[in-house]
């Protein structure tokens, strides 16, 4: 598992078994933690892919990060249930080339992902931003913002 990662911290915590491929590069930080009961965890780095994670990440069951390019996760950011992370639109059953262009994912310091969330090529999302459970991230969420929907959009501040 995270022995065939390029780069590992201290105190990482592995609860059941994710499912780790690296055909790239996965660097991940100090205090990493990440669930893999009962619905298993995934991280993939594509050939030419990098999965860069920050110190005291927390990731949760089912969730799954798939690059061909890039996807970088602050520090201190905490990622849902069955959450995705998908830098390419992806590719055919029966082939593995990719459909669209990857685009990075750049996810801010203490970010909050809820359940389900979908993060499509391209998403930038801002330090401190909050992102409603079953949303779908595919483009810029500003720091501090909570977003929500399909596709998400910044919620306007509560009076």
């Amino acid at each position: 598992m995270l022995r065939d990662c390029d780069a590992v911290g201290e105190g990482v915590l592995l609860v059941g078994r994710p499912q780790i491929t690296n055909g790239g590069r996965i660097e991940i930080g100090d205090g990493f933690a990440m669930s893999a009961s009962p619905v298993r965890s995934h991280f993939e780095a594509r050939s030419g892919g990098r999965i860069v994670v920050g110190n005291n990440v927390r990731i949760s069951y089912g969730a799954s990060v798939f690059a061909h390019e890039l996807i970088e996760i602050g520090d201190n950011t905490v990622v849902g249930p069955m959450a995705m992370l998908l830098d390419v639109d992806f590719h055919e059953v029966k082939s593995r080339e990719t459909m669209g262009e990857p685009r990075p994912i750049r996810i801010g310091k203490n970010v909050h992902i809820g359940a389900g969330v979908v993060i499509l090529r391209g998403a930038v999302i801002g330090d401190g931003a909050h992102i409603a459970a079953n949303s779908v991230v595919g483009r810029a969420v500003p720091p501090g913002a909570r977003a929500a929907g399909v596709p998400a959009r910044p919620l306007a501040p509560s009076p």
